[in-house]
């Protein structure tokens, strides 16, 4: 066994430590990839999230975002796929991060297609997670390991009765009042702190805060709608008597001339009504792949790897835009593409929900993100991705339904680049917001 390090536990003497450093090699592998392509296997990991201050310690996000099921198929990626040598003990680290993850999920079901059943998997996650805590805590009883490298007794016994009384109002709720399901996340109390705290700061320091009026939820709710739109829909806060909508506004909404948007995308239909051709896209696929069993110890590119993995996202959403079934059965793998090396990242994620994209729509999108990549500082990136796949990739503008392949092919082109540019402006301005702020912490060292 390698040296203990800093920052390390470990839950058993005869097995490696947890590692905090393991999250750190994880997170340095994904910002050495380039930043204009979608190659992280944790997106949503920063720095803030590992390199804890007194503020960040208290975000409960980051716990669960670092203590995620992305997190754990992320190490087993990297270590066993990507053979990467620093993470070559991380096994328990791995073990670790699933144990909570799962803890996580089962103390935070929102919705009744996910609520606690009879036959819920959730209680029996719970009780081996208890089952765990005090195996590892026997070990630090016995002294077999050190103080530093278990819990706090304050966390430890939190824990414990969290999950045990979880456990026992589940099945009460569901065995003796016959509750169908039980949504975990009801019964924590950071729901109505919540409510209640806005109440508090809604109707004012004058009134009773434990006994809100009618009229004073009526102002809570108004307040707190203005301040939060909805997620969907129109956010536009109206005045009732001047937001009548005319006849004149109505005709000028439909006679309008067509937005830049649309304008693209009229082009884009032009160019691939005439380049399209009608293709099966299971007989372009190389033959050979279907003789051969692929292990996924083969390493390739974890670009390649998270680029299928989105591939697959993206044929379960043009789906969507179809009923044609000889469209749909283009967008499907057969059962070999699960062998093949680039869906390894897939193969750990899934959890029967996953597509295997088909081989040729994977190179089809892999050609737009190089495009893409090109292109993507340009202002025109729209209209250069696509001039660039029908100049450098005209070979892959088939599609095995005639009568809906420039429909198709254009909802793909359409769905893809839109998708990119959002996720790109995002990355963009997450950038340019964190240089803002390190400039306002200078700017207060300076006088004017």
């Amino acid at each position: 066994m390698e040296p203990r390090q800093t920052e390390e536990c470990g839950v058993s003497p005869n097995q490696h430590p947890i590692n905090w450093n393991f999250y750190n090699v994880v997170y340095k592998l994904d910002q050495s990839q380039s930043p204009l392509v979608p190659t992280r296997a944790c997106p949503k990991i920063t720095q803030r999230h590992l390199k804890l201050d007194n503020f960040s310690k208290m975000t409960v996000k980051f716990a669960t975002q670092v203590l995620s099921n992305s997190m754990a198929k992320a190490i087993h990626f990297y270590r066993e796929h990507q053979h990467i040598e620093e993470l070559k003990y991380s096994e328990e680290t791995e073990k670790f991060t699933s144990i909570f993850n799962s803890v996580f999920d089962a103390l935070n079901r929102r919705y009744p297609a996910e609520g606690i059943r009879s036959s819920s998997k959730d209680i029996q996650v719970l009780e081996e997670t208890i089952s765990w805590l005090n195996d590892w805590e026997s070990h630090f009883i016995k002294g077999n390991i050190k103080k530093d490298e278990f819990l706090t007794n304050s966390t430890a016994n939190g824990l414990r009765v969290t999950m045990k009384s979880t456990i026992d109002l589940s099945k009460y709720l569901l065995e003796t009042c016959d509750f169908k399901y039980v949504l975990t996340n009801k019964m924590n109390q950071d729901r109505l702190e919540q409510f209640f705290g806005t109440i508090r700061q809604s109707i004012g320091p004058n009134d009773h805060p434990t006994c809100p009026s009618f009229l004073q939820v009526y102002k809570l709710l108004t307040v707190y709608s203005i301040i939060k739109p909805p997620k969907t829909g129109n956010c536009q806060i109206l005045d009732p008597s001047t937001s009548m909508i005319t006849l004149s506004d109505l005709k000028e909404l439909f006679n309008s001339e067509p937005s830049e948007r649309q304008i693209k995308i009229n082009r884009l239909k032009q160019l691939l009504d005439s380049m399209v051709e009608e293709s099966d896209w299971n007989s372009n696929v190389d033959l050979a792949f279907q003789d051969h069993t692929y292990s996924t110890k083969i390493k390739v590119a974890a670009k390649e790897c998270v680029l299928y993995y989105i591939c697959g996202y993206v044929s379960k959403q043009i789906q969507k835009h179809t009923k044609c079934n000889v469209c749909l059965s283009a967008f499907k793998g057969t059962d070999w593409d699960a062998q093949l090396p680039e869906a390894a990242l897939t193969n750990l994620k899934t959890k029967v929900y996953l597509l295997y994209p088909n081989k040729h729509f994977f190179k089809l999108i892999t050609a737009i993100e190089e495009g893409f990549v090109k292109f993507a500082q340009d202002p025109e990136v729209f209209n250069k991705t696509i001039d660039y796949v029908i100049i450098e990739h005209n070979n892959l503008l088939t599609f095995p339904c005639n009568i809906h392949k420039t429909e198709i092919m254009t909802t793909i082109f359409q769905y893809y680049i839109t998708m990119r540019m959002k996720q790109y402006t995002l990355i963009q301005n997450k950038e340019v917001k964190q240089k803002s702020f390190k400039k306002k912490k200078l700017s207060k060292l300076v006088s004017t």
